[in-house]
């Protein structure tokens, strides 16, 4: 009866091994460039949204409309660090399990 527990661990661990094989090229080809890319786009839709702040100053609708594009900008960045923290939180278990 060991014996078999010992066989089903083993082809667990080859087959978790054959996934991370295949999942980490996928992250690292695929999804880091998206979410960099994202990031990105969130950190230039902040900046913009702080220039309409800075360079509107006399006009209220644009100094809010600023505020806003800074607040959506905020949560893009926090939505694209969060995912890219998931994403290696999950790469490195792959990677731990299948070692």
């Amino acid at each position: 009866m060991f014996s078999f527990l010992k066989i089903s661990i083993a082809q667990a661990a080859v087959d978790m091994t054959a996934f991370g094989n295949i999942v980490n090229p996928l992250i690292n080809i695929i999804v880091y460039p998206i979410v960099q890319l994202m990031f990105g786009l969130a950190v230039l839709y902040f900046v913009w949204g702080a220039l309409q702040f800075v360079l509107h100053g006399s006009d209220e609708t644009a100094r809010e409309k600023g505020k806003s594009t800074m607040l959506w900008g905020s949560v893009g960045i926090f939505i694209m660090v969060s995912a890219w923290g998931i994403i290696y939180l999950i790469s490195n278990t792959v990677i731990d399990l299948a070692n």
